[in-house]
C-alpha cells in the first residue's frame, strides 16, 4: 500500500513538473486527440456561427423582397380592378380591408356595390375557398361592410385550372394582368 501511495505521489509530481512526461502520458491516454478534436469542434462552431450571421442577412433580404413584391402585387391588383371597373362606368376606389379577424387585399363599397377580393401570385383552388370563408366571416361580424350587390374578385398572375373552375362555380370575377378569365357577375 505504501509503495502504491509513493508511486501515485511520484506520478502526480512528474505530471506537475515534467512537461515531457505529461505529454507522454497524455498521448498514451488519448488526451492529445481529444484536445485536437476539441479545437476542431470550436473552429467548426465558430464557422457555423459566422455562416448563420450571413444567412440571417440573406434571409432578411429575401423576406423584405417578398413583402415588397406582395405589396406591389396588391397595389397592382387594386389598380387593375379599378381600371376594369371604370371601363364599365363604375368609379370606385379600392383599398385593403384589415380587421383582427380577417384581411382582404381588395375592398371597396359605394353603398350600391361592394367589391371584395384577393391578390395572388399563384392561384390554387384552396385560395378560392379561403375567399369564400373570409366573406362569410365579414357577413357574420360586420354585415354593414357588404352593401348592395357583392362582387367577389381575385387577381392572380398564374391560375391553376381547378382554381379557374372553382371561380366559375362560385361566380368570382377572376382577373390576370392581361385578361379577365371570368366575367363580373
Amino acid at each position: 500500500m505504501v509503495a502504491n501511495s509513493n508511486l501515485k505521489s511520484n506520478i502526480l509530481k512528474l505530471l506537475k513538473e515534467d512537461e515531457e512526461f505529461r505529454y507522454a502520458v497524455a498521448g498514451l491516454i488519448g488526451l492529445e486527440d481529444l484536445r485536437k478534436g476539441q479545437i476542431e469542434l470550436r473552429e467548426a462552431v465558430t464557422k457555423l456561427a459566422e455562416e448563420q450571421r450571413k444567412m440571417k442577412i440573406t434571409l432578411r433580404y429575401a423576406v423584405d423582397y417578398i413583402e415588397e413584391v406582395g405589396i406591389l402585387l396588391e397595389d397592382e391588383a387594386r389598380s387593375m380592378i379599378e381600371y376594369r371597373l371604370r371601363q364599365r362606368g363604375i368609379k370606385m376606389e379600392l383599398d385593403a380591408l384589415i380587421r383582427p379577424y380577417v384581411e382582404l387585399d381588395i375592398y371597396g363599397s359605394d353603398g350600391n356595390l361592394t367589391i371584395v377580393g384577393e391578390a395572388k401570385t399563384r392561384l390554387a383552388p384552396r385560395h378560392v375557398k379561403e375567399l369564400e370563408g373570409k366573406i362569410k366571416m365579414i357577413r357574420k361580424r360586420e354585415p354593414e361592410l357588404i352593401k348592395g350587390r357583392l362582387v367577389k374578385v381575385i387577381y392572380a398572375l398564374w391560375v391553376h385550372p381547378d382554381a379557374l373552375k372553382r371561380c366559375k362555380e362560385s361566380e368570382i370575377w377572376l382577373n390576370t394582368p392581361n385578361e379577365e378569365l371570368t366575367q363580373m357577375s
